[in-house]
């Protein structure tokens, strides 16, 4: 029979609390919303695609820009709107918003807006597939 002793308690104990701990840090690093962009900054990540937008509108991201769905999120109650490029510091050529996994945009949003919303935004794609080239909605 094998005896147990206070070290082996306390290195599983150890064990289990670095795990737990990188399970936090990797959520905190992928958020539900990750973007790339092909100039400016190259990547980002948010919790709310109201938050990714705001990044856009500031100029942070520009060029070509995926944005990736990788987890539901709560919008706020007046979410931000993506500007139509070329509209103050926001440029970009294309925006292809598109999940990694199955998740919902949701939020209370304010009378008269909707979840998301768009100021004059060209070359915007809202793909609901999670396969490339998919044509389901997941």
């Amino acid at each position: 029979m094998r005896k147990i002793t206070f070290y082996h308690v306390a290195s599983r104990k150890m064990i289990v609390s670095i795990l737990a701990l990188l399970f936090v840090s990797v959520q905190s690093i992928f958020g539900q919303v990750t973007l790339t962009a092909t100039t400016g900054t190259a990547s980002g990540s948010f919790t709310t695609l109201s938050d990714a937008f705001a990044a856009i509108n500031a100029g942070t991201h520009t060029g070509v820009i995926a944005i990736s769905i990788n987890a539901s999120t709560a919008e706020p109650a007046a979410p931000v709107y993506l500007a139509a490029s070329g509209q103050g510091t926001t440029s970009y050529t294309s925006i292809l918003i598109k999940p990694t996994a199955t998740a919902t945009i949701a939020g209370a949003t304010t009378a008269g807006s909707a979840v998301i919303n768009m100021d004059g935004a060209d070359n915007v794609t809202i793909d609901g597939s999670i396969a490339v080239g998919g044509s389901t909605r997941d």
